[in-house]
């Protein structure tokens, strides 16, 4: 059971082969990493001008791996190890079963696993259990140190779940899909369908029974709702990121044309393709290119006002982690 401690080991950095060396011990809290800020130059230039730093390499798959971030590191979490990396400094990872679906919360990691969710603080300490649940989680979602999870259970039944105390508390059940979690504050934000063909957007608070639609959609359904002032998607079928307001009844295209999957939204919207990792200024609507003939895939992608980092995909179980710096002085918001 994952009762002990996270092990916190020095992981590879830029350009290295994956050794590690453990540093921590089992039952006792890991050593506290350094804390070092996301701060570019003074004078920095616009990220169309930079190249990416490579934060780490990993014989690990990218699809079953996730990144979130906050002011000062990029955190990687793969399905047996987080890794907390900072730009100029070896990258820590602390041993955890993490599986599938975990989430980054202000403050700890959480994870499912032998029937119980777990935490375990994104600075390495001791794992505690926050309550038993017998059936693994699709996925968490988390906003500050809140978090909802999304489920399905074997006769197909799909939920969304918080923990009340130590105890699981439904949030709302549909028999239809449901999938894209976001959660901001206490409302979680979701994409249903309720038939193949159609879907709509959902809402349900913590501290209310009730979930709330928007209107119904036809085609295919956004597979990612992220955003804080309001919901970003990509709609597949028509080829344009789109904004709905937090009520659930305006929306606005924000860009027509691009292909914006994975996706993520700071203080710009930031669009992972073929081509490369594009950004997207919330003012004026306008793409830019960030980075491009680099070797492989990207699979996931995070931001915060000062930073976007993504994971690259470069092979069989073999991943990396990019990142650029905003700059305080380039105008754009």
């Amino acid at each position: 059971m994952a009762t002990c401690a996270g092990l916190l080991f020095v992981a590879c950095g830029r350009g290295s082969n994956g050794s590690n060396s453990e540093s921590g011990v089992a039952g006792q809290p890991a050593a506290s990493v350094s804390s070092r800020s996301f701060a570019p130059p003074a004078k920095a230039k616009p990220l169309s001008e930079r190249s990416p730093t490579r934060l780490i390499s990993l014989p690990s798959s990218a699809y079953a791996a996730s990144i979130a971030m906050d002011d000062d590191a990029v955190y990687l979490m793969t399905s047996n190890a987080a890794y907390r990396l900072v730009t100029g400094e070896p990258a820590h990872g602390i041993r955890l079963e993490l599986g599938i679906g975990a989430v980054l919360t202000k403050s700890e990691f959480v994870f499912w696993s032998n029937g119980a969710i777990w935490s375990a603080p994104k600075q390495g300490g001791v794992t505690r259990e926050l309550g038993k649940f017998a059936h693994q989680p699709q996925y968490f979602v988390s906003s500050g140190d809140a978090l909802a999870w999304v489920d399905q259970t074997d006769d197909g039944l799909y939920s969304i779940q918080t923990l009340n105390g130590r105890q699981p508390r439904v949030l709302t059940t549909s028999t239809g899909e449901i999938r894209a979690l976001d959660m901001i504050g206490d409302a979680v934000y979701f994409v249903q369908r309720p038939a193949d063909d159609s879907w709509r957007i959902g809402v349900v608070r913590i501290d209310r029974s009730a979930a709330e639609y928007g209107p119904t959609h036809n085609g295919g359904a956004p597979s990612q709702l992220v955003g804080s002032d309001g919901l970003y998607y990509y709609d597949l079928d028509k080829s344009r990121i789109a904004l709905l307001s937090l009520d659930l009844r305006r929306e606005e295209v924000q860009l027509e044309d691009l292909v914006c999957s994975p996706m993520h939204v700071s203080n710009r919207i930031y669009c992972g393709c073929v081509e490369g990792l594009f950004d997207v200024t919330k003012g004026t609507h306008q793409p830019g290119m960030l980075a491009h003939d680099r070797p492989g895939t990207i699979t996931s992608v995070s931001s915060n006002d000062n930073a976007v980092a993504w994971v690259v995909d470069l092979g069989p179980n073999q991943l990396a982690v990019d990142l650029l710096l905003s700059s305080p002085v380039d105008g754009s918001p």
